[in-house]
């Protein structure tokens, strides 16, 4: 790569960590552990310039190498995003549960991890909580439109953002015997006032908001200039409880280079769904013959795991699937394995059920990633079940986000370590699950009944993510849909659907991540004929890191 190129990317990465250093703390770089986002109207624009000096530097740049025009074509989509997401999209004004998030983030991030340096992770948790209040009092100030379902959402997660916060200094696996204990006391404290002067205020936010989201409510300051244009925007383009059609497929190009639109997408949807349903039906049949699909899954839920239990039958279904995936010669192995662990006890009102913790791409060494599982109460109620535990176990695992993630950190290319694309990482993982079926993984039919299932539920998510933010969808609408299709009880089906309406495009990378793949593949075995091999393929679509899968293509010469 020539230099000025390699400067102009690597200048741009570090652009993204100083602007937001809780993504640094998730990638491995703690220089601004400390510290969160800014938000307000002044660092927006001196984010938004800066970005934009950037793009336009990655555009008059000159690749010497193919390799170097991908990665210079990734980096700049990422800054144009970057942009649309600042300057179009406007989460900071529009979504508290955009500013919750990345609060919590901050926190679980300094928390989830073990750290070689103590010291250093206990005053960066006391510099988080201290700063807490200010980002907190910014986020108020700065949100002029609120969109109902995430004022909801931000809301929901109050609760276990106050027990993080709350009982996570008091965990004895944590090493704060540094900080001055009455400083620590008084940082949360005022952690704490603030998350209940934030939900007072969230509160006064969702009975002054239309159900249409679609008008800022009432303030004492009068909304900013940006604020009441992105909520005539919406109005105009029937957003609803979404971001809008235009703004919708723009974001499909600049974020994952999805070529289609959102007609087309749900066009595809719609076929998958069906393609789904029925193998689905096939699967009940082979479980239990006459019975329709919902009762076998309800029946086979009821069959799992109880206490610590969950524990052990997630990591044998973790350690199964990575000694199938060596066995069988799928994929180079991870540089690490992952390990599986019980789920801390500050950290488990943010992880009901399990979670994957990513590696630090940036300090691979210091931290390879986690399986975080969390021992379900006596009832087994909301556990997974012992037939689906091996789809989570490889989608979180080997040959999933863990394999994938891992040999991503062990990249040279800066560009491919450090920018990871949803439709990548997420499309690979559901990749993973028809792979382990293809390959005889999934041996029993409750096994293969949990693979079309959750087929299933990532084609309703096409579905619902156009739906909410391209074609005016109500959230109340969404949530029938995710009963009816897929048989959720009301409170999971609410909280899918505000997740849903708080992160559009999001959704839909599973399952169109995945059809990128496969579709790559049977190119990939056309081309080669007899000299095709599962395992090369996949090793030279991993040397491309969690870029979107076109990139990919052009790479391997199948564009």
């Amino acid at each position: 790569m020539s230099a000025s190129l390699g400067a102009i990317i690597d200048g741009y990465l570090e652009l993204r960590l100083l602007l937001d250093p809780v993504r640094g703390t998730a990638l491995g770089r703690h220089t601004d552990d400390g510290r969160y986002a800014r938000y307000d109207a002044e660092s927006v624009r001196e984010a938004l310039a800066a970005l934009r000096s950037y793009t336009g530097s990655l555009e008059e740049a000159e690749a010497d190498t193919l390799d170097d025009e991908i990665d210079r074509t990734a980096a700049l989509h990422a800054a144009r995003h970057d942009v649309l997401v600042l300057e179009r999209e406007r989460p900071h004004e529009h979504d508290p549960s955009f500013h919750l998030s990345h609060l919590l983030n901050g926190v679980y991030l300094l928390l989830a991890r073990p750290s070689h340096a103590p010291a250093r992770q206990a005053e960066a948790l006391l510099s988080r909580l201290r700063e807490l209040p200010g980002f907190l009092k910014t986020a108020a100030e700065v949100i002029r439109a609120p969109r109902r379902p995430c004022v909801e959402l931000a809301r929901a997660q109050l609760p276990a953002a106050r027990a993080l916060v709350r009982d996570a200094p008091d965990d004895p696996g944590l090493d704060l015997h540094t900080l001055d204990a009455a400083e620590l006391r008084e940082a949360r404290d005022g952690a704490l006032a603030a998350l209940d002067a934030f939900d007072a205020f969230l509160l006064e936010r969702a009975e002054a908001t239309p159900p249409d989201g679609t008008a800022p409510s009432p303030a004492r300051d009068a909304p900013s200039r940006a604020g009441r244009r992105g909520s005539r925007d919406r109005a105009a383009s029937g957003a609803g409880d979404g971001i809008g059609r235009e703004l919708f497929d723009r974001k499909l190009h600049t974020a994952h280079l999805i070529r289609e639109n959102a007609d087309e997408l749900a066009r595809y949807g719609e076929r998958l769904r069906a393609d789904a349903e029925a193998r689905l039906t096939r699967c009940a049949a082979e479980v239990t013959p006459g019975a329709h699909w919902r009762d076998v899954l309800d029946t086979l839920r009821a069959d799992a795991p109880r206490g610590q239990d969950a524990l052990a039958a997630f990591s044998g279904a973790a350690q199964r699937a990575s000694a199938f995936v060596r066995d069988h010669a799928l994929v180079s192995a991870p540089p690490a394995d992952a390990t599986v662990e019980a789920t801390p006890s500050f950290l488990r009102p943010l992880i009901p059920i399990a979670a994957y913790e990513m590696p630090a791409v940036l300090a691979p060494e210091s931290f390879a990633g986690a399986m975080y599982v969390t021992p379900p109460p006596p009832d087994a109620s909301g556990a997974l079940c012992h037939a689906e535990l091996p789809l989570v176990a490889l989608h979180e695992g080997s040959p999933g986000h863990h394999l994938h993630l891992s040999r991503t950190a062990a990249l040279a290319r800066p560009a491919r370590r450090m920018l990871i694309s949803p439709i990548a990482a997420e499309g690979w993982a559901l990749y993973c699950e028809e792979l382990m079926m293809e390959t005889g993984f999934l041996e029993t039919p409750a096994q293969r009944f949990f693979q079309a299932y959750f087929l299933l539920w990532r084609a309703v998510r096409v579905l619902l993510d156009v739906g909410l933010h391209a074609r005016a969808m109500p959230v109340a609408e969404a949530e029938r849909t995710l009963r009816d299709a897929l048989g959720l009880d009301e409170r999971t089906a609410h909280a899918e659907a505000l997740r849903y309406a708080a992160h559009p495009t999001y959704q839909l990378c599973y399952a169109v991540g995945r059809r990128d793949i496969l579709q790559l593949r049977d190119d990939a075995r056309r081309a080669q004929g007899d000299g095709f091999v599962l395992r090369d393929f996949h090793d030279a679509l991993l040397a491309y890191g969690a870029l979107p899968t076109p990139l990919a293509r052009w790479g391997m010469g199948l564009a």
